[in-house]
């Protein structure tokens, strides 16, 4: 009789997976990491190109066919001006001299500029055809910066940005030439504006001295400083130039067309020029009575 002894068999269960080794979990936390930082790049690219390629483009299309402002003024300076008597806006003088007052302004029987006639072509008869070119005849010096305070040098100067206002016979008070100042010549307005003859302009005390020979492009003729003007004086305490000119006159019958006349001439604010200190050689147009307004 033989006995058969059990064995130590045990069947593998069927639902147990095997273990993962911890190389393995390594390696996909590495991949999804580095996918996530590629996203992120990827992210980073594209939101900057939307914000610098626009800007990109539009400076390119400056560059190319558009318009490019490079920020310089073309306008160099004031060394040639042309003569231009037409009028503009009339600021009036205000009030005149040493005597009286200046109130407004007229028909000119004394020596000052000419009303442009006009020609069937359109043109001005009487206007130049050259410009007055002051570096032509006198070392200038430009005074862009601080153009209230012009040196008391000698030397020639530029004056910008000067007002140019008229009076005459009618519209001083009381109505004459009577003068603030007795530059050699009496105590009346005159003159014809030439440098030995200047023609009479009125200013504020201290803007140009008493007595003072200055040159106009504008009309052409050198001027003296003999009168006073009020307006002058008001313009002057907000650092405005402004020189007042005689237009002459010998009774008030024709006061209203003086006026017309003054008004007429009369050139926009601020914008004509005076040379201190000139030379005595510039050119000056002597105007005839036909030449007025």
């Amino acid at each position: 009789m033989s006995s058969d002894k059990p064995g130590s068999y045990l069947p593998t269960p069927n639902n147990v997976q095997p273990t993962k080794s911890p190389k393995s979990k390594r390696k996909r936390l590495a991949i999804i990491l580095a996918g996530s930082f590629l996203l992120v790049a990827i992210i980073v690219v594209v939101v900057c190109l939307a914000v610098l390629l626009p800007r990109k483009l539009k400076h390119d299309s400056n560059h190319d066919g558009g318009s490019h402002n490079t920020g310089v003024s073309t306008n160099q300076g004031n060394d040639t001006h042309f003569v231009d008597p037409d009028g503009g806006t009339y600021y009036g003088g205000g009030t005149h001299n040493g005597t009286g007052t200046h109130t407004s302004s007229a028909t000119p029987t004394g020596d000052v500029p000419h009303q442009p006639s006009v020609t069937p072509n359109m043109e001005d008869s009487q206007q130049p055809n050259t410009a007055v070119n002051v570096t032509d005849t006198l070392p200038v010096q430009s005074d862009q910066g601080d153009n209230h305070n012009i040196p008391q040098d000698g030397e020639c100067h530029v004056v910008s940005k000067v007002s140019y206002t008229f009076y005459g016979y009618p519209d001083n008070d009381p109505p004459g030439s009577d003068i603030s100042e007795d530059c050699g010549r009496g105590m009346a307005a005159g003159g014809i504006g030439t440098h030995e003859n200047p023609l009479t302009f009125a200013t504020a005390p201290g803007e140009f001295d008493r007595c003072e020979i200055v040159y106009s492009p504008y009309l052409r003729k050198y001027l003296i400083n003999e009168d006073y003007c009020e307006q002058c004086n008001k313009d002057w305490k907000s650092h405005i130039w402004h020189v007042d000119v005689w237009l002459g006159g010998n009774s008030t019958t024709y006061g209203t067309e003086q006026l017309k006349c003054e008004n007429s001439l009369t050139s926009a604010e601020e914008s004509q020029v005076v040379i201190k200190n000139p030379s005595s050689t510039l050119p000056v147009d002597h105007y005839d009575t036909k030449d007025y307004c």
